[in-house]
């Protein structure tokens, strides 16, 4: 016996979460009502990175930045400048990801908070200026915590945040009809717009709802949604949220 459970975060973002369900009793339906997409070639991102040498670091906040990131290097052929310069990874599945490219990377401690970085650059004195490959209005604390501690960060946007294509979301549509989830993941405040317009036929009167953190759970409150549990704003304690509905194997004699 499985728990149905609906998650609609982008793909690039749920990867790591998707891949520790593995071997649990989840019949996940991913339907991402979230997508990102390049921006093509432009002038900043091109003067950018060709000035490579301008920057004492490179932080990659995700997995998902350093692999916009790595695209726009290799169209330009800057993938030997980036090696060269100090590149610091927030967690380890972005520390393996540039390991991959043959770009050497520091992460500071595997659980992957802003703030071991932070102190990590301290310690060793990376205080210059710091590159930062990011996307359009996709809300990153990291920046700003460097900026309050006068390390100056150019913020380079690579890719922005698109709602599903026509056809995805129809198709999305149409396996909700069939299947209602016992369990929605509400993983931002921004998923509960997504989610309510285009699932409108949910019944949460028959549903658990995992709020993502408070804000998120605010929001649904004020929606007139009811949160039966409550994550730490995190992917990992959303997982931690999650296991604690999961049907137990039985116990036989």
């Amino acid at each position: 016996m499985s728990l149905s459970v609906l998650l609609t975060a982008a793909e690039e973002d749920a990867e790591q979460f998707c891949a520790s369900l593995a071997g649990k009793p989840v019949s996940l339906l991913h339907h991402p009502l979230e997508r990102y997409e390049a921006l093509g070639m432009n002038s900043t991102i091109r003067d950018t990175l060709n000035r490579m040498e301008d920057f004492e670091n490179i932080v990659h906040g995700s997995k998902r930045n350093a692999r916009f990131f790595i695209e726009k290097l290799k169209e330009l052929n800057k993938l030997k400048d980036a090696r060269q310069q100090l590149n610091l990874a927030l967690n380890q599945p972005t520390a393996d990801y540039l390991e991959e490219e043959n770009i050497p990377a520091i992460h500071p401690r595997a659980e992957g908070k802003a703030i071991n970085l932070m102190e990590f650059m301290l310690r060793v004195r990376r205080l210059g200026t710091t590159l930062y490959p990011c996307g359009d209005k996709t809300s990153e604390d990291l920046p700003g915590l460097l900026q309050e501690l006068d390390i100056p960060v150019e913020e380079l946007v690579l890719f922005r945040l698109e709602g599903p294509r026509e056809e995805e979301l129809q198709q999305n549509k149409n396996v909700l009809q069939d299947q209602q989830p016992e369990v929605v993941l509400f993983h931002s405040r921004r998923s509960v717009n997504r989610t309510r317009a285009a699932f409108p036929d949910l019944d949460y009167d028959e549903i658990r709802v995992i709020s993502g953190d408070q804000a998120v759970t605010d929001k649904l409150e004020r929606e007139g949604i009811p949160v039966d549990r409550q994550a730490a704003g995190s992917w990992e304690s959303l997982l931690e949220e999650l296991e604690v509905e999961l049907p137990r194997p039985s116990t036989g004699r």
